[in-house]
């Protein structure tokens, strides 16, 4: 008899937590469930992240995300399914420690869900495996960047401590983006009467697709306190696309809507589906050109680092349909293009590399 009524307790809970959209635990979805992931029987060289880099731009000191790890194939990217190994995290060097659980359960796959670094720098991370066949250690790059202070940000009305109600979320330079690359997006919690963050907000944001062509990917939580930069969302088709944040408990905060344009690119261009505008080369080294068959009169055009930092800015005047941009100034690394029209709020905007 006890046994049966914990039993009812326990369905009664749950059934509690269903009704309110409580979520236990991040976002970790198997990574063969992404149409961008590749897995069956294959070799076991290589171990893949879903960063899809060795080098990973992280969330600030005492945030963290999920991202996982598996085995598969250098040659053919596919993932091999049939091992079972487990992960953990040890740090090579950098200024800060590593927190939460660096260790994760056995699996072809695998999640860490609650790492975080306690300090801003660059982390030089083993990632050891065990279950492996012979020995296999990895090696990853973690930089972890200084928190953005989102009370001074004019997206919303400064901070108070309290009375959040919704959840608001901006991408940070440009809501048009190229397929499978990031866009990053600010989110916070407002107070919906006076749109000021709420600083005292704690737990996990969730993020998931409503609608579009392709599928969105990457990171799809956060879990920290105050606020979130989201900086690992991708998808993988062009066309509109209708994505959606929320929290743990929906009936607290209201869900925020967010509308996506993702657009197709090559390796040496990118070619807007607006008025045939052209931007090559990208990879770039100390030129960009700009080609249109309109004139491109009344176009600024600015250059951001990954950090969001403006390095050029460049505003045109004359009339012309081509533009050669001289960038040899800026370092090697990645950069957004972001070319926007006079009295027009949709902005353009382009991942290129130096």
């Amino acid at each position: 008899m006890p046994f049966k009524n914990n039993f009812l307790i326990f369905c009664f809970l749950l059934f509690l937590f269903c009704e309110n959209n409580i979520i236990l635990g991040q976002s970790t979805p198997d990574p063969c469930s992404f149409v961008k992931i590749r897995c069956g029987e294959g070799q076991r060289n290589t171990l893949f992240n879903s960063f899809f880099s060795d080098s990973i731009f992280y969330a600030s000191p005492g945030s963290s995300m999920p991202f996982w790890f598996a085995f598969g194939d250098s040659a053919t990217g596919i993932i091999d399914t049939t091992g079972s190994y487990n992960f953990s995290l040890s740090k090579l060097s950098g200024p800060g420690n590593i927190m939460g659980n660096s260790g994760t359960i056995t699996g072809y796959y695998s999640y860490l869900s609650d790492v975080s670094f306690s300090e801003v720098g660059n982390y030089k991370v083993l990632v050891n495996v065990g279950g492996f066949p012979g020995s296999f250690v990895g090696e990853l790059i973690f930089t972890v960047p200084p928190e953005e202070d989102f009370c001074n940000d004019p997206l919303f009305q400064g901070c108070v401590n309290g009375g959040g109600n919704q959840i608001l979320a901006q991408p940070q330079f440009s809501n048009v983006v190229p397929v499978d690359e990031v866009m990053p997006v600010k989110v916070g919690v407002v107070d919906s009467t006076t749109g000021s963050l709420d600083s005292s907000f704690s737990g996990t944001i969730y993020v998931d697709q409503v609608d579009g062509p392709g599928e969105l990917y990457g990171a799809l939580s956060m879990t920290g306190a105050g606020w979130f930069h989201f900086n690992n969302l991708r998808f993988s088709k062009p066309g509109s696309y209708s994505i959606r944040f929320f929290s743990e408990d929906s009936s607290l905060y209201k869900d925020a809507l967010v509308g996506v344009e993702v657009v197709q690119t090559t390796n040496s261009s990118l070619i807007l589906n607006v008025d045939n505008l052209m931007v090559y080369p990208n990879p770039f080294q100390d030129n960009i050109t700009l080609s249109s068959d309109y004139d491109l009169k009344g176009i600024s055009v600015e250059l951001l680092n990954f950090s969001g930092q403006k390095v050029f800015k460049k505003e045109i005047s004359e009339s012309s349909q081509r533009l050669v941009l001289n960038v040899d100034h800026l370092r090697k690394g990645v950069y957004f293009l972001i070319m926007s029209e006079t009295n027009k709020s949709a902005n353009k905007i382009l991942k290129i590399v130096k």
